[in-house]
């Protein structure tokens, strides 16, 4: 009987483990759904909206093919609408029937012509996308964007989209079962293992030599009667315990096979006693967790499932700060190497482009000049992004230098329109010291406030003219109660006190006289909200110093900087130099009792020219 149940242990071992390893081979589920395109689409754009990609649960693995380069890139809902607003595209739904990617063709908005044309055909390098990817002719990317989020697909902007688009959702295709199986049939292996031993064993020492018994000793001796009935006694025992043994294999099958876990079963060596009790023991464990099927991706984290046109979102995550700060450290990098101020057009404008694009001048002919103050590779301590859902739309950070003894660069960058990228405005060091007011976090965003706006202690207009007649008149202005100017470093340098010492030394050589006056600025300026009411506001300011001859035959010879940019010698007629102030400003709230302080401020000579 040992043999029988052997065998029949490997028997029961095959099933579990054939089983086992089954689930995880031929018989495993598929581990994803696919939507396809049917055909290729005729349109330079194809929008995959946020209902589309999360038609199924889980990750998104987006497969494209093309006869040429293949790009997607991924934004909120209302940036990647606001991009393709004017261009027409095709946007993908996936049909409930057909399980297939079906094709709607959108009508370019001829009220969007402007943005189309204020940037790139070309998505790729756009400031909107969270995340981007180029290939060339095929790409497989997997991403996991959440609600409120959507795909933009492109060529180039000019060719037609990808001829192929398939995106990929995982299920779970997990088999919790196999395991246990497995180790079932391992377990069960080992038993029907032994048990073949022992049956080996049992059977050796059954037919070994047997001792003679001692001569002498009187045999007794049975009747033939006595005998048969003893071996019909014993016959009745065993098929008795075969049948108590053969009822035990379907139980221990059947739990084996139905709690697909190791089983354990032992049963007493038939001994000539009364009727043997097999006795099984069962461990089963029912539980079991489905495996992990996410894949490692780039993970937005949106602060809402909402869609975005239910809420005013801010412009701009930290994350995509970070990116446009990089970039245009590259490009300023690039353009400080070379020298080559058409190459700060990427990604400056206003004042701070019109002062790099003067300082390389003067550079030129005066190469100890130093320049601007480059945007650094720091971290952003603050990152305030306007919130608002059109353009042209701002964001204010501080970035911090690597070099600590450095001052931090508070830059203002503005988005003209959708497709346009955003350049730096304002790029102003910070005063030593300054303790920059409580603002909202960079989820939330600021409200960019009117030049007018009562709101504030002083309207931001209010401030700029103050300040300008302060530069210029210093504590004989009206206005030089109205800020606060308690360690105003500006002042000191460029005040009414310096000033006056220039004209001074000018005009005691009876030659020549100048003048200082204020000139149009050529930025608005730019004030966001902060969390006290108050608000942070970019502006800047111009003056003039226009030094004429007072005699007839007198000249004027310029100097330093001003020659350089100029280009002049001696001359008779005069000289103008423009000089340009990027100021950085803390106003308080209305019926607050503290003065609008200034936080910081860039300055340098940006015009030179002789006089008509």
């Amino acid at each position: 009987m040992r043999f029988v149940f052997a065998i029949i242990a490997f028997v029961v071992a095959t099933a579990l483990i054939g089983v086992g390893v089954a689930q995880r081979t031929f018989l495993l589920p598929p581990g994803s759904v696919s939507a396809a395109t049917a055909g290729a689409t005729d349109e330079a754009y194809v929008l995959l909206d946020s209902d589309t990609l999360r038609a199924n649960p889980g990750s998104q693995t987006v497969s494209l093919a093309g006869d040429s380069s293949v790009f997607i890139a991924y934004g909120r809902d209302a940036d990647v609408e606001a991009w393709l607003n004017g261009s027409s595209y095709a946007q993908l739904e996936v049909d409930a029937d057909s399980g297939e990617l079906t094709e709607a063709i959108v009508a370019a908005d001829p009220a969007g012509a402007e943005n189309v044309a204020s940037g790139s055909a070309d998505p790729a390098g756009s400031d909107l996308w969270l995340e981007q990817y180029t290939g060339d002719k095929s790409l497989t990317r997997t991403i996991n964007v959440p609600a409120g989020y959507s795909a933009i697909i492109a060529s180039n902007g000019t060719d037609a989209a990808p001829s192929s688009i398939t995106v990929s959702w995982p299920i779970d295709n997990s088999t919790p079962w196999a395991v246990p199986l497995l180790l079932a049939g391992a377990f069960v292996l080992l038993i029907g293992l032994a048990l073949l031993l022992w049956g080996l064993w049992h059977m050796r020492r059954q037919q070994g030599p047997r001792r003679k018994p001692p001569t002498g000793t009187p045999r007794r001796r049975f009747s033939p009667a006595r005998t048969n009935a003893i071996e019909s006694g014993m016959s009745k025992r065993r098929k008795a315990i075969t049948r108590s043994m053969t009822a035990i294999v379907p139980v221990l099958l059947i739990a084996a096979l139905g709690a697909g876990t190791p089983l354990t079963a032992s049963a007493s060596t038939v001994t000539p006693t009364p009727r043997p009790t097999p006795t099984v023991d069962s461990d089963t464990d029912p539980t079991s967790e489905p495996s992990n099927m996410q894949t490692e991706t780039p993970t937005p984290t949106p602060t809402s499932t909402e869609p975005a046109t239910e809420a005013v979102l801010p412009a701009v995550t930290e994350q995509q700060v970070k990116t446009i700060i990089e970039r245009v450290i590259a490009v300023e990098s690039a353009a400080n190497a070379a020298f080559d101020s058409t190459a700060l057009d990427a990604r400056f404008t206003g004042p701070a482009l019109e002062l790099r694009k003067a300082s390389y001048a003067i550079h030129a002919a005066l190469p100890e000049y130093v320049l601007p103050t480059a945007i650094p590779s720091g971290s952003a301590s603050v990152v305030l992004p306007q919130a608002s859902t059109v353009w042209p739309k701002t964001v204010f950070t501080i970035v911090e230098n690597e070099d600590k003894t450095v001052a931090p660069l508070a830059v203002t960058l503005v988005q003209e329109s959708a497709r346009a990228n955003y350049k730096v405005e304002y790029a102003i060091s910070l005063e030593p010291d300054t303790t920059l007011p409580p603002v909202s976090a960079a989820t939330v965003g600021a409200a960019r406030l009117a030049p007018d706006s009562k709101l504030l202690s002083m309207t931001p207009d209010a401030v700029e003219e103050a300040y300008a007649d302060i530069l210029a008149q210093g504590s004989a202005s009206p206005s030089y109660g109205l800020i606060d100017t308690e360690g105003d470093t500006l002042l000191t340098s460029v005040g009414s006190d310096y000033k006056a010492a220039k004209k001074a030394k000018i005009e005691e050589t009876g030659t020549a006289t100048i003048e200082f006056s204020k000139v149009p600025a050529i930025s608005d300026g730019i004030a966001l909200a902060t969390n006290d009411s108050g608000a942070i506001l970019s502006f800047n300011l111009r003056e003039s110093e226009v030094v004429k001859p007072t005699q007839t035959g007198a000249t004027i010879t310029p100097e330093g900087a001003v020659k350089a940019l100029s280009g002049l010698g001696a001359t008779g007629k005069g000289v103008e130099s423009t000089y340009d102030y990027q100021l950085l400003f803390y106003i308080p709230s209305a019926g607050e009792t503290g003065k609008p302080t200034l936080l910081g401020f860039t300055q340098g000579l940006v015009q030179a020219k002789e006089l008509p």
